[in-house]
């Protein structure tokens, strides 16, 4: 049985093993009624399928649908690496705490209809998730703001971007899994809090 995959780019597993890129011929032996294929591709959604020996057809095509929440998002390889790690805000001096924790807010409430935590006195904001949904996946993204004890002259806050990933096809909070890219939607967020309270570096 000839397995064909769209793009031609992507490379096909059988049982775990890479066997080629674009194409493979399978062969069957008479102790074996199924093989477990998995194909992937970058920018496109990783796929496993049931190869059945029973299927009477001798060629069968998969095709992957391309990855949307990868090409809405940016990661490392766009050279930002801050998906659910926590990056610190230094604030300009001359701002009051009341100026800053403005800010902070107008900030968060820009991007988030929901804040879930909102303590001054502590200076914590945590949003509530915000959901992005594309035809396969969808991503869930929340922000949380911390202020950072150093110096006693020095304001900074840390923040982090948790990023959340799952397939449409699993229902259920467990389906979500870590991402480790932010969408595009957020890139403004980064530089407003860089420039709204921060030095704007």
């Amino acid at each position: 049985m000839t397995i064909n995959v769209i793009p031609e780019t992507a490379k096909i597993y059988i049982d775990g093993q890479l066997v080629n890129t674009g194409s493979y011929q399978v062969k069957f032996d008479k102790n074996t009624d199924f093989y477990v294929v998995k194909v992937e591709a970058p920018g496109y959604i990783t796929r496993t399928y049931r190869l059945l020996k029973s299927d009477p057809k001798s060629t069968v095509l998969y095709q992957l649908p391309e990855d949307e929440a990868m090409l809405a998002s940016i990661g490392s390889d766009d050279g930002v690496d801050i998906a659910n790690k926590w990056f610190d805000v230094t604030c300009r001096k001359g701002l009051t705490e009341d100026q800053i924790w403005k800010r902070l807010m107008s900030v968060c409430t820009n991007y988030f209809d929901n804040i879930e935590v909102r303590d001054k006195s502590a200076g914590w904001i945590k949003s509530s998730w915000r959901l992005s949904k594309f035809k396969y996946q969808t991503v869930r993204t929340r922000l949380e703001i911390r202020m950072s004890f150093t110096d006693e002259d020095v304001v900074s806050y840390r923040v982090r971007i948790s990023v959340q990933i799952k397939d449409n096809d699993c229902r259920g909070e467990q389906c979500f899994q870590s991402y480790d890219r932010v969408l595009r939607t957020f890139e403004p967020m980064i530089q407003e809090l860089q420039t709204s309270v921060g030095g704007g570096e």
